[in-house]
Protein backbone atom coordinates (compact mmCIF):
# COMPACT_ATOMS: atom_id res chain seq x y z
CA UNK A 1 0.00 0.00 0.00
CA UNK A 2 1.35 3.09 -0.67
CA UNK A 3 0.68 6.50 0.78
CA UNK A 4 -2.65 7.65 -1.45
CA UNK A 5 -3.92 4.35 -0.78
CA UNK A 6 -3.69 5.02 3.17
CA UNK A 7 -4.96 8.67 2.31
CA UNK A 8 -7.82 7.21 0.53
CA UNK A 9 -8.79 4.68 2.90
CA UNK A 10 -8.38 7.34 6.41
CA UNK A 11 -10.40 10.08 4.38
CA UNK A 12 -13.06 7.38 3.54
CA UNK A 13 -13.04 6.10 7.22
CA UNK A 14 -13.45 9.94 8.77
CA UNK A 15 -16.34 10.49 6.29
CA UNK A 16 -18.22 6.78 7.55
CA UNK A 17 -17.65 5.34 3.87
CA UNK A 18 -15.34 2.75 4.95
CA UNK A 19 -16.68 -0.65 3.67
CA UNK A 20 -15.73 -3.76 6.29
CA UNK A 21 -13.67 -5.48 3.98
CA UNK A 22 -11.41 -1.88 3.68
CA UNK A 23 -11.59 -1.76 7.57
CA UNK A 24 -10.27 -4.90 8.18
CA UNK A 25 -7.70 -4.36 5.43
CA UNK A 26 -6.23 -1.07 7.02
CA UNK A 27 -6.44 -3.15 9.87
CA UNK A 28 -4.20 -5.25 8.79
CA UNK A 29 -1.72 -3.00 7.10
CA UNK A 30 -1.36 -0.56 10.15
CA UNK A 31 -0.81 -3.69 11.94
CA UNK A 32 2.93 -3.94 10.42
CA UNK A 33 5.67 -1.97 11.32
CA UNK A 34 5.85 -0.32 8.04
CA UNK A 35 2.26 0.77 8.32
CA UNK A 36 2.45 2.13 11.23
CA UNK A 37 5.44 4.49 9.96
CA UNK A 38 3.81 5.58 7.07
CA UNK A 39 0.56 7.00 9.51
CA UNK A 40 2.59 8.56 11.44
CA UNK A 41 4.79 10.20 8.51
CA UNK A 42 2.09 11.39 6.54
CA UNK A 43 -0.56 12.53 8.93
CA UNK A 44 0.84 15.75 10.22
CA UNK A 45 2.59 16.85 7.08
CA UNK A 46 0.28 15.73 4.04
CA UNK A 47 -3.59 14.36 5.02
CA UNK A 48 -5.30 17.20 5.73
CA UNK A 49 -4.02 19.37 2.86
CA UNK A 50 -4.28 15.95 0.56
CA UNK A 51 -7.89 15.72 1.20
CA UNK A 52 -9.06 19.19 1.09
CA UNK A 53 -11.61 18.16 3.80
CA UNK A 54 -12.80 21.39 5.35
CA UNK A 55 -15.52 19.24 7.50
CA UNK A 56 -12.34 17.45 9.04
CA UNK A 57 -11.18 21.07 10.34
CA UNK A 58 -14.26 21.99 11.97
CA UNK A 59 -14.79 18.78 13.03
CA UNK A 60 -10.94 17.85 14.23
CA UNK A 61 -11.29 19.39 18.52
CA UNK A 62 -14.53 17.31 18.78
CA UNK A 63 -12.52 13.95 17.17
CA UNK A 64 -9.79 14.68 19.41
CA UNK A 65 -11.70 14.71 22.37
CA UNK A 66 -13.91 12.06 21.74
CA UNK A 67 -10.88 10.18 21.09
CA UNK A 68 -9.19 11.12 23.99
CA UNK A 69 -12.23 10.22 26.30
CA UNK A 70 -11.61 6.90 26.07
CA UNK A 71 -10.11 5.34 28.91
CA UNK A 72 -8.21 2.87 26.95
CA UNK A 73 -6.43 5.43 25.19
CA UNK A 74 -5.81 7.66 28.79
CA UNK A 75 -3.93 4.28 29.42
CA UNK A 76 -1.81 4.21 26.85
CA UNK A 77 -0.95 7.84 26.70
CA UNK A 78 -0.26 8.10 30.36
CA UNK A 79 2.59 5.15 30.17
CA UNK A 80 4.23 7.68 27.84
CA UNK A 81 4.45 10.38 29.84
CA UNK A 82 7.26 12.20 31.22
CA UNK A 83 9.49 9.35 29.22
CA UNK A 84 10.66 12.05 26.92
CA UNK A 85 10.99 15.47 28.92
CA UNK A 86 9.01 18.54 27.77
CA UNK A 87 8.49 16.05 24.36
CA UNK A 88 4.87 17.79 23.06
CA UNK A 89 3.19 15.74 19.94
CA UNK A 90 0.82 17.30 17.38
CA UNK A 91 -2.87 16.70 17.96
CA UNK A 92 -2.77 14.95 14.86
CA UNK A 93 -0.16 12.53 15.87
CA UNK A 94 -1.76 11.89 18.76
CA UNK A 95 -5.18 11.50 16.65
CA UNK A 96 -2.83 9.06 13.80
CA UNK A 97 -1.91 7.26 17.07
CA UNK A 98 -5.35 6.52 18.37
CA UNK A 99 -6.64 5.50 15.47
CA UNK A 100 -3.92 3.20 14.92
CA UNK A 101 -4.84 1.71 18.38
CA UNK A 102 -8.47 1.65 17.25
CA UNK A 103 -8.06 0.40 13.64
CA UNK A 104 -5.90 -2.24 15.06
CA UNK A 105 -8.34 -4.15 16.83
CA UNK A 106 -7.66 -3.10 20.35
CA UNK A 107 -10.60 -1.31 20.89
CA UNK A 108 -12.93 -3.84 19.02
CA UNK A 109 -14.47 -1.52 16.47
CA UNK A 110 -15.46 0.90 19.04
CA UNK A 111 -14.30 3.86 16.89
CA UNK A 112 -15.51 2.51 13.77
CA UNK A 113 -19.10 2.37 15.23
CA UNK A 114 -18.58 5.66 16.44
CA UNK A 115 -19.17 7.39 12.63
CA UNK A 116 -22.55 7.04 10.78
CA UNK A 117 -22.99 4.95 7.81
CA UNK A 118 -24.26 6.76 4.70
CA UNK A 119 -27.34 4.30 3.14
CA UNK A 120 -24.99 3.99 0.11
CA UNK A 121 -22.30 2.77 2.21
CA UNK A 122 -25.01 0.28 4.17
CA UNK A 123 -26.68 -0.88 0.50
CA UNK A 124 -22.88 -1.32 -0.66
CA UNK A 125 -21.86 -3.94 2.69
CA UNK A 126 -25.30 -5.61 2.00
CA UNK A 127 -24.64 -6.60 -1.86
CA UNK A 128 -21.02 -7.51 -0.74
CA UNK A 129 -22.66 -9.99 1.36
CA UNK A 130 -24.23 -11.90 -1.11
CA UNK A 131 -21.20 -13.49 -2.74
CA UNK A 132 -20.24 -15.88 0.19
CA UNK A 133 -16.97 -18.20 0.70
CA UNK A 134 -18.06 -21.63 -0.09
CA UNK A 135 -18.90 -24.39 2.91
CA UNK A 136 -19.43 -27.98 3.95
CA UNK A 137 -22.13 -28.95 1.35
CA UNK A 138 -22.97 -31.81 -0.97
CA UNK A 139 -25.98 -34.30 -2.06
CA UNK A 140 -25.78 -38.31 -2.32
CA UNK A 141 -27.27 -39.28 -4.95
CA UNK A 142 -28.85 -42.70 -4.73
CA UNK A 143 -29.81 -45.43 -7.81
CA UNK A 144 -32.95 -44.79 -7.32
CA UNK A 145 -32.81 -41.49 -8.37
CA UNK A 146 -33.62 -39.97 -4.66
CA UNK A 147 -31.17 -37.93 -2.90
CA UNK A 148 -30.35 -36.16 0.33
CA UNK A 149 -28.75 -32.86 1.34
CA UNK A 150 -25.63 -33.74 3.91
CA UNK A 151 -25.83 -30.13 5.31
CA UNK A 152 -29.26 -30.60 6.15
CA UNK A 153 -28.29 -33.90 8.34
CA UNK A 154 -27.79 -33.68 12.30
CA UNK A 155 -25.09 -35.16 13.70
CA UNK A 156 -25.53 -38.83 14.52
CA UNK A 157 -28.46 -38.84 12.44
CA UNK A 158 -29.10 -42.08 10.61
CA UNK A 159 -30.57 -43.33 7.44
CA UNK A 160 -31.71 -46.72 5.96
CA UNK A 161 -32.11 -47.45 2.60
CA UNK A 162 -31.50 -50.99 1.13
CA UNK A 163 -29.48 -52.03 4.48
CA UNK A 164 -26.78 -48.87 4.16
CA UNK A 165 -26.89 -46.47 7.43
CA UNK A 166 -25.44 -43.34 6.63
CA UNK A 167 -24.72 -40.63 8.92
CA UNK A 168 -22.60 -37.62 9.82
CA UNK A 169 -19.66 -37.69 12.28
CA UNK A 170 -18.70 -35.30 14.76
CA UNK A 171 -16.13 -33.59 12.42
CA UNK A 172 -19.15 -33.53 10.02
CA UNK A 173 -17.69 -36.19 7.50
CA UNK A 174 -20.26 -38.82 6.57
CA UNK A 175 -19.72 -42.64 7.08
CA UNK A 176 -21.18 -45.75 5.89
CA UNK A 177 -22.17 -49.22 7.55
CA UNK A 178 -23.26 -51.25 5.02
CA UNK A 179 -25.86 -54.02 7.35
CA UNK A 180 -27.09 -55.97 4.29
CA UNK A 181 -26.64 -59.93 4.46
CA UNK A 182 -24.45 -61.52 1.80
CA UNK A 183 -28.19 -63.48 0.51
CA UNK A 184 -29.34 -60.55 -0.04
CA UNK A 185 -26.12 -57.99 -1.17
CA UNK A 186 -26.01 -56.58 -4.61
CA UNK A 187 -23.25 -54.34 -6.21
CA UNK A 188 -25.06 -50.96 -4.92
CA UNK A 189 -23.44 -47.22 -5.94
CA UNK A 190 -23.65 -44.16 -4.03
CA UNK A 191 -23.03 -40.74 -5.73
CA UNK A 192 -21.52 -37.50 -3.72
CA UNK A 193 -21.74 -34.13 -5.35
CA UNK A 194 -20.74 -31.02 -4.14
CA UNK A 195 -22.01 -27.95 -5.82
CA UNK A 196 -19.84 -24.69 -6.90
CA UNK A 197 -19.11 -22.88 -3.12
CA UNK A 198 -19.47 -26.46 -1.62
CA UNK A 199 -17.02 -29.22 -0.18
CA UNK A 200 -17.13 -31.90 1.83
CA UNK A 201 -15.56 -34.99 2.92
CA UNK A 202 -16.54 -38.88 3.64
CA UNK A 203 -15.04 -42.08 4.61
CA UNK A 204 -15.79 -44.95 2.43
CA UNK A 205 -16.61 -48.56 3.11
CA UNK A 206 -12.91 -50.07 3.42
CA UNK A 207 -11.90 -46.72 5.93
CA UNK A 208 -10.27 -44.77 3.10
CA UNK A 209 -10.32 -40.56 3.41
CA UNK A 210 -11.48 -38.50 0.65
CA UNK A 211 -11.94 -34.55 0.84
CA UNK A 212 -13.97 -33.61 -2.46
CA UNK A 213 -13.56 -30.08 -3.50
CA UNK A 214 -16.27 -27.68 -5.10
CA UNK A 215 -18.23 -28.44 -8.48
CA UNK A 216 -17.10 -32.62 -7.70
CA UNK A 217 -18.45 -35.89 -8.03
CA UNK A 218 -17.61 -39.05 -6.82
CA UNK A 219 -18.97 -42.47 -7.38
CA UNK A 220 -18.33 -45.59 -5.25
CA UNK A 221 -19.76 -48.92 -4.21
CA UNK A 222 -21.23 -49.44 -0.72
CA UNK A 223 -19.51 -52.31 -0.43
CA UNK A 224 -16.00 -53.38 -2.29
CA UNK A 225 -15.39 -56.51 -3.55
CA UNK A 226 -12.21 -58.78 -2.44
CA UNK A 227 -10.33 -58.61 -5.59
CA UNK A 228 -10.07 -54.55 -6.27
CA UNK A 229 -11.39 -51.36 -4.48
CA UNK A 230 -12.46 -48.82 -7.83
CA UNK A 231 -14.02 -45.05 -7.57
CA UNK A 232 -14.93 -42.91 -10.46
CA UNK A 233 -13.79 -38.91 -10.28
CA UNK A 234 -14.70 -35.65 -11.61
CA UNK A 235 -13.22 -32.48 -10.34
CA UNK A 236 -10.71 -32.70 -7.74
CA UNK A 237 -10.64 -34.49 -4.70
CA UNK A 238 -7.62 -35.86 -1.79
CA UNK A 239 -7.52 -39.35 -1.02
CA UNK A 240 -5.67 -40.87 1.92
CA UNK A 241 -6.17 -44.92 0.89
CA UNK A 242 -6.12 -47.06 3.33
CA UNK A 243 -4.09 -50.32 3.29
CA UNK A 244 -6.62 -53.73 2.83
CA UNK A 245 -6.07 -57.14 2.35
CA UNK A 246 -7.71 -60.45 1.37
CA UNK A 247 -6.15 -62.84 3.34
CA UNK A 248 -1.98 -62.36 2.72
CA UNK A 249 -3.38 -60.29 -0.74
CA UNK A 250 -3.47 -56.21 -1.08
CA UNK A 251 -6.55 -55.43 -2.57
CA UNK A 252 -5.75 -52.84 -4.75
CA UNK A 253 -7.53 -49.39 -4.86
CA UNK A 254 -8.39 -47.32 -8.34
CA UNK A 255 -9.40 -43.93 -9.43
CA UNK A 256 -10.83 -43.59 -12.95
CA UNK A 257 -10.70 -40.30 -13.83
CA UNK A 258 -11.72 -39.85 -17.95
CA UNK A 259 -9.12 -41.22 -19.41
CA UNK A 260 -6.57 -41.99 -16.42
CA UNK A 261 -7.24 -45.10 -14.04
CA UNK A 262 -4.70 -44.49 -10.82
CA UNK A 263 -3.74 -47.61 -8.98
CA UNK A 264 -2.83 -47.85 -5.30
CA UNK A 265 -2.18 -49.79 -2.62
CA UNK A 266 -2.04 -47.55 -0.14
CA UNK A 267 -1.04 -43.88 -0.24
CA UNK A 268 -2.01 -39.79 -0.08
CA UNK A 269 -2.57 -38.30 -3.19
CA UNK A 270 -4.46 -35.18 -5.05
CA UNK A 271 -6.49 -35.32 -8.01
CA UNK A 272 -7.36 -32.16 -9.87
CA UNK A 273 -9.51 -32.97 -13.49
CA UNK A 274 -11.31 -30.13 -14.01
CA UNK A 275 -11.55 -29.10 -17.69
CA UNK A 276 -9.45 -30.80 -20.12
CA UNK A 277 -6.60 -31.39 -17.86
CA UNK A 278 -6.05 -34.33 -15.10
CA UNK A 279 -3.45 -32.74 -12.53
CA UNK A 280 -2.19 -36.08 -10.15
CA UNK A 281 0.09 -34.80 -7.28
CA UNK A 282 1.18 -37.56 -4.92
CA UNK A 283 2.24 -36.81 -1.15
CA UNK A 284 3.07 -39.79 0.03
CA UNK A 285 3.54 -43.64 -1.15
CA UNK A 286 3.78 -44.54 -4.72
CA UNK A 287 0.77 -44.54 -7.67
CA UNK A 288 0.97 -46.01 -11.08
CA UNK A 289 -1.20 -44.61 -13.36
CA UNK A 290 -2.34 -46.50 -16.67
CA UNK A 291 -3.89 -45.20 -20.08
CA UNK A 292 -5.50 -46.96 -22.84
CA UNK A 293 -3.61 -45.93 -25.55
CA UNK A 294 -0.20 -46.52 -23.82
CA UNK A 295 1.32 -50.05 -23.10
CA UNK A 296 3.18 -49.36 -19.83
CA UNK A 297 1.74 -47.09 -16.69
CA UNK A 298 3.61 -44.27 -15.45
CA UNK A 299 4.54 -43.87 -12.06
CA UNK A 300 4.54 -41.31 -9.40
CA UNK A 301 7.42 -40.87 -6.43
CA UNK A 302 5.89 -38.30 -3.81
CA UNK A 303 6.65 -34.87 -5.09
CA UNK A 304 5.91 -35.69 -8.60
CA UNK A 305 2.81 -34.10 -10.69
CA UNK A 306 1.85 -35.76 -13.53
CA UNK A 307 -0.50 -33.20 -15.96
CA UNK A 308 -2.28 -35.62 -18.31
CA UNK A 309 -4.05 -33.65 -21.59
CA UNK A 310 -7.36 -35.14 -22.42
CA UNK A 311 -7.19 -33.84 -25.95
CA UNK A 312 -3.62 -34.24 -26.87
CA UNK A 313 -3.09 -37.69 -24.93
CA UNK A 314 -0.19 -36.70 -23.70
CA UNK A 315 1.32 -36.91 -20.00
CA UNK A 316 4.01 -34.90 -18.47
CA UNK A 317 5.63 -35.64 -14.86
CA UNK A 318 7.54 -33.59 -13.26
CA UNK A 319 9.13 -32.33 -9.48
CA UNK A 320 6.82 -29.93 -7.52
CA UNK A 321 6.02 -28.62 -4.29
CA UNK A 322 2.83 -30.32 -3.31
CA UNK A 323 1.51 -28.32 -0.89
CA UNK A 324 0.43 -26.01 -3.40
CA UNK A 325 -1.54 -28.73 -4.66
CA UNK A 326 -3.46 -29.49 -1.46
CA UNK A 327 -3.44 -25.81 -0.22
CA UNK A 328 -7.40 -25.91 -0.53
CA UNK A 329 -7.92 -28.96 1.89
CA UNK A 330 -6.46 -26.44 4.40
CA UNK A 331 -8.92 -23.60 3.70
CA UNK A 332 -6.81 -21.77 1.16
CA UNK A 333 -5.96 -20.62 -2.85
CA UNK A 334 -2.31 -21.14 -3.38
CA UNK A 335 -0.86 -20.15 -6.73
CA UNK A 336 2.80 -20.32 -8.00
CA UNK A 337 3.43 -18.26 -11.04
CA UNK A 338 -0.41 -19.54 -11.77
CA UNK A 339 -1.96 -17.73 -14.74
CA UNK A 340 -4.89 -15.41 -14.05
CA UNK A 341 -7.26 -17.38 -15.68
CA UNK A 342 -6.39 -20.72 -13.36
CA UNK A 343 -6.16 -18.30 -10.50
CA UNK A 344 -9.98 -16.72 -11.34
CA UNK A 345 -11.23 -20.39 -12.31
CA UNK A 346 -10.40 -21.72 -8.71
CA UNK A 347 -12.22 -18.25 -7.28
CA UNK A 348 -14.90 -19.35 -9.38
CA UNK A 349 -15.75 -22.73 -8.05
CA UNK A 350 -15.34 -21.72 -4.39
CA UNK A 351 -17.39 -18.65 -4.71
CA UNK A 352 -19.59 -19.56 -6.92
CA UNK A 353 -19.34 -16.91 -9.39
CA UNK A 354 -19.05 -16.20 -13.31
CA UNK A 355 -15.77 -14.74 -14.35
CA UNK A 356 -15.29 -12.81 -18.08
CA UNK A 357 -12.30 -10.72 -19.60
CA UNK A 358 -11.35 -7.06 -21.13
CA UNK A 359 -7.90 -7.52 -22.69
CA UNK A 360 -4.95 -9.56 -23.03
CA UNK A 361 -4.62 -11.84 -19.92
CA UNK A 362 -1.87 -14.01 -21.58
CA UNK A 363 1.49 -12.83 -20.04
CA UNK A 364 -0.15 -11.98 -16.25
CA UNK A 365 0.91 -14.39 -13.91
CA UNK A 366 -0.15 -14.32 -10.40
CA UNK A 367 2.00 -15.79 -6.72
CA UNK A 368 0.61 -15.74 -3.52
CA UNK A 369 -1.65 -17.62 -0.84
CA UNK A 370 -5.15 -16.42 0.04
CA UNK A 371 -8.06 -17.61 2.73
CA UNK A 372 -10.16 -19.31 1.02
CA UNK A 373 -12.65 -18.09 3.87
CA UNK A 374 -11.94 -14.30 2.62
CA UNK A 375 -14.86 -11.72 2.48
CA UNK A 376 -15.05 -12.04 -1.22
CA UNK A 377 -14.62 -7.99 -2.25
CA UNK A 378 -11.54 -8.16 0.12
CA UNK A 379 -10.02 -11.29 -1.66
CA UNK A 380 -10.37 -8.91 -5.24
CA UNK A 381 -8.60 -6.14 -3.49
CA UNK A 382 -5.45 -7.99 -2.30
CA UNK A 383 -5.79 -9.41 -5.75
CA UNK A 384 -5.58 -5.89 -7.13
CA UNK A 385 -3.24 -4.43 -4.98
CA UNK A 386 -0.62 -6.46 -7.16
CA UNK A 387 -1.52 -4.20 -9.77
CA UNK A 388 -1.80 -6.83 -12.28
CA UNK A 389 -5.51 -6.64 -12.66
CA UNK A 390 -9.11 -4.79 -11.60
CA UNK A 391 -12.27 -6.14 -10.96
CA UNK A 392 -15.72 -4.92 -12.08
CA UNK A 393 -18.31 -6.76 -10.22
CA UNK A 394 -21.98 -6.67 -11.36
CA UNK A 395 -24.05 -9.23 -9.07
CA UNK A 396 -22.56 -12.32 -9.52
CA UNK A 397 -20.22 -11.49 -12.95
CA UNK A 398 -16.86 -10.23 -12.12
CA UNK A 399 -14.83 -8.98 -14.91
CA UNK A 400 -11.41 -9.44 -15.09
CA UNK A 401 -9.61 -5.91 -16.50
CA UNK A 402 -5.89 -5.68 -17.01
Amino acid sequence: MDKEQLHQLLLRYHRGHLRPEELDILKKFLGTKGGQQMLYDSWDEEFEAWTGDKDLERNQDALFERVLADKRIVSILAQHKGKKKGMILPWRRLVAAACLLLLSGLAAFWFYRQIPTTDAAKDLANQQHIIQPGSNKARILFEDGSFVELEKIKQDTFLQDQGLRIYKQADGSIAYAYTATKETQKPVYNTIVTPKGGEYSLVLPDGSKVWLNAASKLRYPLSFGADSRTVELEGEAYFEVEKVKNQDTSIPFYVQTKDQKLQVLGTKFNINSYNNKIKTTLIEGAVALHYAHQAKPKHLKPSQQSDYSVNEKDVQIKDVDPSYSIAWKSGNFAFDDASIEQVMEEVARWYDIDISYQGDMSKIRYSGTISRFEKFEQLLQLIEWTDLVTFKVDGRRVTVMK
